[in-house]
């Protein structure tokens, strides 16, 4: 395809001897205008140009005003400029160069210098094509690249959630639903959508430091002892040592919610008795949704609540355990809570895996087949 060499001059003979200088060049088309407005109403019509020939001295729009005002449309687009001019002053011809212009040809002309300055500026707008794709390409294998590293960290992230989770509720949907219960909550609370996912998905990490705690005293089906509720209190700072000492924001906000959403409200709760303000509102969020999920569940050590009783019993902790109002927005997301409880409801209530193999319930080779 020809390359759209503009010409402008108020001259119409200017222009027919620049037509013939390219007239038997197939890799030349020549359009042309006779001023400045007449230029941006061709790059209106045709768009822009891969080399412009500009005259200075025009009336309507000079040659010094399209330089001003056509650089903006460069830097998005860039093509080469030639001005082609009878001023032969120095600082006229500063001027056009300083605003722009990549080469100044005075009037009259030699036709095989113009020939061959134009085939330059041409292989320049060739070069700044090619740099330009290949720019394009690196940026997009880049973004490639960090989208499927951001991918597969949040994997790993989502396993580490699931892996603790394991160890009470083979199910894994209890993490699934915190999910949902606190990306539906931030949303509400105006979070921005970036903060509200990334609560999303670092939420599920809350109780990770239950991998320190012993089958024992996790599993244990009748009322702890104030020993084994110390330990189990553990597994707050077990969480924040797990994920603790990273740069990566989102491992950060983790660890802030594993060492808080056992805090209280009235500064009771636990590892470091924070209360009010003093409570991450992260922290603060999953307490709420956390608590609501675990008494409308089935566990090993208690029956499942009613939705109504679990609800009656938030509002009971409104000032006490939670944030007052952080439980008035969970209240006015009850609906959209209550929907995503049911769609990712619990297939079964079962004892944990680990815990009917060791009663005999299920064969170990009956949980490898079910693996699979």
């Amino acid at each position: 395809m020809p390359r759209k060499v503009y010409v402008v001059d108020d001259v119409p003979t200017n222009i027919e001897l620049v037509e013939a200088v390219f007239k038997n060049d197939p890799k030349v088309a020549i359009k042309k205008a006779l001023n400045g407005k007449e230029l941006f109403e061709l790059i209106e019509k045709d768009g822009t140009p891969d080399l412009l020939i500009l005259d200075l001295m025009m009336p309507v729009v000079n040659g010094f005003e399209v330089l001003k005002q056509i650089r903006p449309m460069r830097e998005t687009q860039y093509f080469p400029i030639i001005v082609l001019s009878a001023l032969t002053d120095k600082q006229s011809i500063i001027k056009a160069l300083s605003l722009g212009s990549d080469d100044y040809i005075t009037k009259p002309f030699f036709v095989e210098e113009l020939k061959a300055r134009v085939n330059n500026m041409l292989k320049l707008k060739e070069r700044d094509e090619f740099l330009s794709e290949t720019l394009d390409v690196m940026e997009s294998n880049l973004f490639e690249k960090l989208r499927m590293l951001e991918q597969s960290q949040l994997e790993v992230i989502i396993r580490l959630g699931k892996a603790a989770e394991f160890r009470d509720d083979e199910t894994g949907r209890h993490i699934e639903r915190i999910a949902d219960y606190v990306h539906t909550i931030a949303e509400v609370m105006g979070y921005h959508k970036d903060l509200a996912l990334m609560l999303r998905y670092a939420a599920p990490m809350h109780d990770v430091g239950k991998i320190g705690i012993p089958d024992n005293i996790l599993l244990k089906p009748g009322k702890l002892t104030p020993d084994e509720f110390r330990i189990i209190q553990l597994h707050t700072v077990i969480g924040g040592r797990i994920l603790g000492g990273t740069t990566l924001p989102i491992l950060e906000l983790a660890t802030e919610i594993a060492l808080s959403h056992h805090e209280r409200w009235d500064g009771s709760g636990y590892p470091l008795r924070l209360s009010r303000g003093s409570i991450p509102q992260s922290g603060r969020i999953v307490a709420i949704v956390d608590v609501f999920d675990a008494l409308t569940s089935h566990r090993v050590y208690k029956a499942a609540w009613s939705i109504d009783k679990a609800v009656e019993y938030i509002k009971e902790q409104r000032e006490k355990m939670f944030d007052p109002e952080i439980v008035d927005v969970f209240i006015e997301c009850l609906g959209k809570i209550v929907e995503i409880k049911q769609t990712k409801s619990d297939q079964t209530h079962v004892k944990p895996i680990i815990q009917q193999i060791l009663d005999g319930d299920v064969s170990i080779e009956e949980f490898i087949e079910r693996s699979r």
